[in-house]
C-alpha cells in the first residue's frame, strides 16, 4: 500500500517520498518495505535501512530523518497499530463460531460475534454484538456480555465466588446466584478471573481494559475506562469508580472504594477507601509521597545510626 494512502485513510501529515510499504515491524527487524515507528531520539540511529516510519511531532523534522518517508502522529503506537490493520496484519484467524466452540443453544449470540475453539457459552448468556470471544474461554450460565467486547484466551468470566462460613467446626459452601455484566467495549486479557456476585451483578464499565492474569471477586464494580494491570486481585464487593488505574499485583481487602481518576502503584495493598484523583503506593497503601518519604528515610537509617553511634561513642568518652 502507498504512504499516501495510509496517510489519507488514517488522517496523518505525510512527509518525504510516497513508496510502497507492505506491512508493520519493529526497527531492529524492520526492511525497505516496512512501516515502523520511532518516539525518542536515541532510536534515530536505527532507522538508516527502514522503509517508512510514524514519528510524533517533536521528531518530524529532525536531520536524521529529513530524507526518510515518515507519518506524523501524535500517538505514534496506536496509528502504527490501525496502520497494520489496514495492511491486512490481524492476528485474529478465526470468525463467526469455530466448530469446536461449545455454545449454548439458550445463548444470545449477537451479529458479527466470534467464538474461538474450545470456548464455552453456558446458558442465557448473551453475547453483544461485535464480541470476540478466544479459545478456551468460559463464560457460565446467564452472564451478560456487551457489544465489542474482547475476551482473551482461558479467561473465566461467571465462575463461583470464594464464599464459605464455618459451621460445627467445618467450612460451608455459600452458593452464588448472580451474574457477571460486562458492558460495552471491554478488553479482557488471557487468563484471567471474574467471579458471578452471591447475589445481583459483579459488574465491568464500558471502556475498561483488563490485563492478563486478573481476579475480580463477587459483587466487585468496576467503573467506566479504568485500567487494571496484571496480577490485581480485587476482593468481593469492592467499588472500583470511573477512570481507575490499578498498577500490576494491586491486591485489595474486601469493601474498599477507590475514588474516581485514582491511580495505584504496582505491588500496593489497598486495605481502606482512596479518595478520588490521589495517587497511592506502598504496603500497605498510603498517599504517594508519603510512601515515598519513608522509602527516602529508610535508605537514610544505615548512616544516621552510624552517626548516632559515634556520638554516643564521643559522649560516653567525655563522661
Amino acid at each position: 500500500m502507498k504512504l499516501s494512502k495510509l496517510a489519507t485513510d488514517l488522517g496523518l501529515e505525510h512527509l518525504g517520498g510516497d513508496i510502497s510499504v507492505s506491512s508493520v515491524a519493529p526497527v531492529q527487524d524492520a526492511g525497505v518495505d516496512h512501516l515502523s515507528f520511532v518516539t525518542a531520539k536515541k532510536y534515530l540511529d536505527m532507522v538508516d535501512d527502514i522503509g517508512a516510519l510514524v514519528v510524533p511531532p517533536e521528531l518530524a523534522n529532525e536531520a536524521a530523518i529529513a530524507a526518510k518517508p515518515r507519518l506524523v502522529s501524535k500517538v505514534p503506537a496506536l496509528d502504527v497499530a490501525r496502520a497494520a490493520k489496514l495492511l491486512g496484519q490481524e492476528y485474529l484467524v478465526f470468525s463467526g463460531i469455530h466448530p469446536k466452540a461449545h455454545v449454548d443453544p439458550t445463548a444470545t449470540i449477537g451479529e458479527g460475534v466470534s467464538i474461538g475453539p474450545g470456548a464455552v457459552i453456558g446458558a442465557g448468556v448473551v453475547l453483544g454484538e461485535g464480541t470476540s470471544i478466544h479459545a478456551g474461554v468460559v463464560i457460565y450460565d446467564r452472564c451478560e456480555i456487551g457489544a465489542r467486547c474482547i475476551i482473551k484466551a482461558n479467561s473465566v468470566i461467571g465462575g463461583e465466588g470464594f464464599g464459605y462460613e464455618l459451621e460445627n467446626g467445618s467450612l460451608e459452601s455459600i452458593t452464588h446466584f448472580g451474574i457477571v455484566r460486562i458492558d460495552d467495549d471491554v478488553h479482557i486479557g488471557s487468563g484471567t478471573f471474574i467471579d458471578r456476585a452471591r447475589f445481583g451483578a459483579t459488574q465491568i464499565g464500558s471502556g475498561t481494559r483488563i490485563d492478563n492474569a486478573v481476579h475480580i471477586a463477587h459483587n466487585v464494580q468496576v467503573g467506566r475506562s479504568c485500567i487494571i494491570v496484571a496480577q490485581v486481585g480485587i476482593s468481593g464487593s469492592c467499588i472500583i469508580e470511573d477512570g481507575v488505574l490499578m498498577g500490576g499485583q494491586v491486591g485489595c481487602v474486601p469493601h474498599v472504594t477507590i475514588g474516581a481518576g485514582a491511580r495505584i502503584g504496582a505491588s500496593t495493598g489497598v486495605i481502606s477507601d482512596v479518595p478520588a484523583g490521589i495517587t497511592w503506593t506502598g504496603w500497605f497503601g498510603q498517599p504517594h509521597r508519603k510512601a515515598m518519604a519513608q522509602v527516602v528515610a529508610s535508605r537514610k537509617l544505615p548512616d544516621f545510626m552510624k552517626k548516632v553511634q559515634d556520638f554516643m561513642k564521643k559522649f560516653e568518652e567525655k563522661s
